[in-house]
C-alpha cells in the first residue's frame, strides 16, 4: 500500500469520503480500524494522509 496526502473534497454516507489527491486523482476512502476507535470528524477541506490499495487504487483508508 502506497501512502500518499489529499484533502476531503466531499463526505459521502456510511463513513466515506471522496479525496482528492496531490497528483490530481480523485479517490473514495474510509477511515481505517484504528481510526473508527477515535471520534474523528472530517470536514470538507481537510488534509488526510492515507494508504491506496495495491489491487483498486480508486480506493484508499485514510490513517491520520
Amino acid at each position: 500500500m502506497e501512502e500518499l496526502r489529499g484533502t476531503v473534497i466531499e463526505i459521502r454516507p456510511k463513513n466515506l469520503f471522496r479525496v482528492r489527491l496531490e497528483d490530481g486523482r480523485v479517490i473514495l476512502a474510509g477511515p481505517s480500524p484504528s481510526l473508527r476507535t477515535l471520534i474523528v470528524r472530517l470536514l470538507v477541506g481537510d488534509q488526510v494522509l492515507l494508504k491506496v490499495s495495491a489491487n483498486d487504487p480508486d480506493r484508499g483508508q485514510i490513517t491520520k
